[in-house]
């Protein structure tokens, strides 16, 4: 079910083997109200609108659902066209971009070569 939370009054506490809990009533915009526990304050706020799901009709309680987002991770400039290396292929181009910076370190080449040195030094181990 879902709500637009109305009213939250804290309404006691109740302890069970998981632990102690605080109570709270909480009404929605349908005036429909029920008990919620919760360890310390409610998350939620009046005006909030929440899923949540009747545990018990005949005592009015009930418990907040939260749903996990899909994830979802949107194309950046950063990883459109950044190609995808397995574990072997991951080694082979650090030992490369290593063998290039031990190359400027030494001054054998410059600093915006490094792109070019590494790709020359993955394509010839990967042979």
């Amino acid at each position: 079910m879902k709500g637009k939370i109305k009213f939250i009054q804290e309404n006691g506490q109740w302890s069970n083997s998981s632990g102690m809990f605080n109570k709270y009533q909480v009404t929605f915009a349908d005036d429909q109200s029920y008990q919620f526990l919760a360890k310390g304050t409610f998350k939620k706020q009046v005006g909030d609108e929440v899923e949540y799901e009747v545990t018990n009709q005949q005592y009015r309680t009930a418990k907040l659902v939260y749903t996990q987002p899909t994830s979802y991770q949107a194309p950046t400039q950063s990883n459109i066209n950044k190609p995808k290396y397995d574990t072997g292929q991951s080694i082979l181009r650090q030992v490369s971009f290593k063998g290039v910076i031990e190359l400027i370190s030494a001054g054998k080449i410059n600093l915006s070569e490094v792109e070019h040195y590494t790709n020359e030094f993955h394509n010839l181990l990967n042979k």
